[in-house]
């Protein structure tokens, strides 16, 4: 019985230490062929200190090439993208980056990476999530960066740019208020909110709500630089809010959670995997 508590206990502790290393790329799901893209892991490592390797399989007509490898060395060999660290970077999360050229063939494709480390001079291994990606004249020619000082804006085709499942936007503070009217410019056009049942937002969107003041929306993306709703008018109502430096295009409006969280699985077919907000007389709030 002592050998059986003293295995199940070690196991615990081998399972936690590993579950602590997490990774996220900004890869889209569809791309277009030959095209550049700067791809970013984000890397949690948890209490990793000493030698460390990430590793991704690329299938064969994918090109790779190195970016920010945050002190590690850099190969690419045989399909197989190395960084190697002697010594890790000791933040617990950091992100590296290298570049992508996707192959001429149109397809389906799959990439496997992982990220491995020594323990008490054991090697041990941590699989990620495998990245299904598709190559299609439709596809993106640019990523989205999660770094807010690097924002790349993405570039359509004959389709709007998408985003991938594993890609988080990123997320800075709400300052959408508002304003009296009387501190307003003469030239300015946006709607200001004069009662419980309208908000505003700074772009010149109004946003209707319920008399309890709260509604729903979709976040697909954030830019350094006003998108336009142009490239997705196929995607219903959309607002463009500008958030200090960065704009923040959000679908939909809707009363209800449940409605908002059709809407957004209804996006991830066509590549954006957003996540809900929630407005409340034309404040974000949690």
């Amino acid at each position: 019985m002592k050998h059986f508590c003293f295995f199940v206990t070690t196991l615990f502790i081998a399972l936690s230490y590993q579950a602590q290393v997490t990774m996220l790329t900004n890869l889209p799901p569809v791309v277009a062929p030959t095209s550049d893209l700067k791809v970013e892991v984000k890397i949690n490592k948890g209490n990793i200190g000493n030698f460390s390797k990430y590793e991704m399989e690329l299938p064969q007509g994918f090109e790779a090439s190195e970016g920010n490898s945050k002190t590690g060395y850099f190969t690419f060999e045989k399909g197989r993208l190395k960084i190697v660290w002697v010594t890790i970077p000791s933040e617990v999360e950091f992100i590296v980056s290298f570049k992508i050229r996707s192959p001429q063939a149109t397809g389906s494709y799959i990439l496997y990476h992982k990220f491995l480390y020594m323990d008490n001079g054991v090697k041990k291994e941590v699989n990620g999530q495998q990245i299904d990606l598709k190559v299609d004249p439709t596809g993106v020619t640019r990523t989205l960066s999660y770094l807010p000082d690097e924002p790349e804006e993405p570039v359509k085709t004959n389709t709007v740019a998408s985003l991938t499942n594993s890609y988080v936007p990123v997320v800075v503070t709400n300052s959408v208020q508002a304003i009296p009217t009387t501190t307003l410019p003469a030239t300015t056009t946006s709607t200001i909110a004069a009662s419980a049942n309208t908000i505003a937002v700074a772009t010149g969107n109004t946003l209707s709500t319920t008399q309890t003041g709260l509604t729903y929306l979709v976040q697909i993306g954030t830019f350094s630089a006003d998108p336009g709703k142009a490239k997705y008018a196929d995607l219903g109502k959309v607002t463009i809010e500008k958030d200090g430096v960065v704009y923040k295009v959000l679908i939909g409006e809707y009363v209800t959670k449940e409605e908002a969280l059709k809407k957004r699985e209804e996006l991830i077919p066509k590549g954006y995997n957003g996540f809900l907000v929630k407005y409340q007389y034309g404040k974000r709030v949690k």
